[in-house]
Formats: C-alpha cells, sequence, structure tokens
C-alpha cells in the first residue's frame, strides 16, 4: 500500500464528519465519495481511524463511531463532543500566533475579520489564561516566506473577477524565464505562496510560485470558472501535476543521498543492493535533475534515460573547461 499523506487526509476528515453528520439523508458511499474525491477504499480506512480516536485508554468507538450500513455512510459522536471545550494556554497560544501570521499577509482582504475573531477569542478564553497567552503570542513570529504584495493583490483580484493575468515567470527547473497566460483559481499558502491556474502556453493546470512570478498585468481577457473546481481538494493535491510529455526517470541512490527521496515527487522507491534505492519519477524538464547529479556525484547513479546522462556529461565538460581558462 502506498504512504498516505497524514495531513490532506486529517483536513479532508475534519469536514467529512460534520457533513456525514449534518446530511445522514444524503451520505451514501457513492455520495461521499464523489463529493470529497476519494476511493471507496480510502473512505473504509477513513472510517477505521476514526473509530479509534478517543480518550484513554483509546478503547474503540469512545468518541466517534463509524460505519457503513447497506450503502450508506454512518457516524455518530459521543456526548463529550457536545460539551463546550475551554482552550488551554498552549491552544490559545497556537491559535492566536497561526492567526496573526495569516492577518499578516499582504493584500489580504479578510484581515480586519480575522483581527475582530482573534480579539474575540482572547476575550473568551479565561481572564487568567488569556493574559498569558497574550504574552507569549507577543513573543512568538510566524512568518511565511516572502512573495510580492502587488503580485498577491493582482492574483486575488483576478480569482475574483475571473480575469485571466499575463505573467513572467522564472521556472526553477529549466532556469529560464517565460512569458504566459494563465487563469488564477487558487492562491494557497504551505510555506511559500503558490497559486493553482489553468496555464494557456501549455494547455494545462498548473501551480506556480508566487515568489518566481516576475510580473503580472490583467490580459483584458475574462474566462469562466471550471466546474467541479473544489478549492479545498485542489490545495490537497501533490503540488507538482504529471502530465503526458514527462520524461520518465530512473535513478539509483546511495544511503546517504536517500533525502532525495523525502523531497522529490516519485512513483516509487524501492531498496537495492548495498543500501542503495531505486527511485522511479517523472519530470516535466531535467535542468534541474542534471544540477542534482552533478552536485551529488558517485552518490547518485542515472538508470535512464541515456540522454540525461549526456546532459550530465555535457555540463560537467563545460564546468571544467571554465576552471581550465
Amino acid at each position: 500500500m502506498p504512504p498516505i499523506a497524514s495531513l490532506p487526509r486529517l483536513s479532508r476528515i475534519l469536514v467529512l464528519v460534520p457533513w456525514v453528520i449534518t446530511h445522514a439523508d444524503e451520505a451514501t458511499v457513492d455520495e461521499v465519495c464523489r463529493r470529497f474525491g476519494i476511493s471507496e477504499d480510502q473512505l473504509l480506512d477513513d472510517l477505521s481511524l476514526l473509530v479509534v480516536c478517543g480518550l484513554p485508554p483509546f478503547s474503540p468507538g469512545d468518541m466517534i463511531e463509524a460505519w457503513v450500513d447497506e450503502g450508506r455512510v454512518v457516524i455518530n459522536v459521543a456526548d463529550y463532543l457536545d460539551r463546550p471545550l475551554r482552550m488551554s494556554r498552549w491552544e490559545a497560544l497556537g491559535l492566536l500566533a497561526a492567526g496573526r501570521a495569516l492577518a499578516a499577509m499582504p493584500a489580504l482582504a479578510e484581515a480586519q475579520a480575522l483581527d475582530s475573531a482573534l480579539a474575540k477569542l482572547a476575550e473568551a478564553i479565561a481572564p487568567d489564561e488569556a493574559d498569558a497567552a497574550e504574552t507569549l503570542a507577543e513573543r512568538v513570529a510566524i512568518e511565511l516566506q516572502p512573495a510580492s504584495p502587488e503580485i498577491l493583490g493582482i492574483l486575488r483580484d483576478a480569482i475574483e473577477t475571473l480575469q485571466r493575468i499575463r505573467i513572467e515567470y522564472y521556472s526553477f527547473g529549466r532556469d529560464e524565464l517565460t512569458e504566459r497566460e494563465i487563469d488564477p483559481l487558487l492562491v494557497f499558502g504551505t510555506g511559500p505562496w503558490y497559486v493553482i491556474a489553468d496555464d494557456h502556453k501549455s494547455g494545462e493546470r498548473r501551480t506556480f510560485r508566487v515568489d518566481r512570478i516576475r510580473s503580472a498585468v490583467p490580459a483584458g481577457v475574462t474566462f469562466e470558472r471550471p466546474a467541479g473546481f473544489d478549492p479545498s481538494l485542489e490545495a490537497d493535491r501533490p503540488l507538482y501535476r504529471p502530465s503526458a510529455g514527462d520524461t520518465s526517470v530512473v535513478l539509483e541512490l546511495a544511503p546517504a543521498a536517500a533525502w532525495v527521496a523525502e523531497l522529490t515527487p516519485h512513483d516509487e522507491a524501492k531498496p537495492i543492493k548495498g543500501g542503495w534505492m531505486r527511485l522511479t519519477l517523472r519530470a516535466s524538464h531535467t535542468a534541474w535533475l542534471v544540477r542534482l547529479l552533478l552536485q551529488l556525484g558517485d552518490q547518485i547513479r542515472v538508470v535512464e534515460p541515456e540522454t540525461l546522462t549526456a546532459e550530465v556529461r555535457e555540463l560537467a565538460t563545460a564546468a571544467l573547461a571554465r576552471y581550465k581558462d
């Protein structure tokens, strides 16, 4: 079984549970799978996880009961979850600090509403805990990697008004600056800021890093939002989206280079002799792979394609020639 991405799965379950409870009549297996973009096996795995969520000693069903009955999904929650909960100092700190980081996002139209909600949160906490949480929160800084406030504002406006925009984008993989027109659909942050957009240069839906957009201007054309586009599902998808034109690559990694598999989206990673690992992946371009291969030297081997080996040899020869000059 392939590894399960824990954060997207948690986000899905947190939405799935209240939806099923409040839409009991509609919650058929087919409808739940369709609505949340999962298979029946994934749904059953999620329900199996729910029933072992509880309080010590974590007996199944202590807090949540979940099962499938004649094609319908049934979820019941224990009375414990109906009781109002009071945040601890540390829970309040985490929420206040994260909320303030989001409120500081450049061009965030909802900043005022968020500030109001955070103020209400502070008021709702017990007075002694609120003072301590406020003091601690002031000592904590959470920063997302920088992106141009102007470009973020243009992207947000374009999403709101369905305006196509023309951008100059630096492609790290190709090491080149390209011009393209995109229909922006969603801006989100996971450290760096990203925009999901339909790209007219490639004819595909792509994810772009906002800090690599050098300029952005309206193209003077509107677009229609794609039917069935779900922002919550799109943001949970892997940042790299394989396409039919990708190159299939097979690499062998020494133990010291195993970190490459942790940071690189791939189709398969399996151990081979000597503690090495064989990594199979797809790449839309190989310039970044060439740089990686030169960096790792004898800690990485190319199995296929042969053209990748030739690219590495060509770049290495050019680099050595510069030293001679």
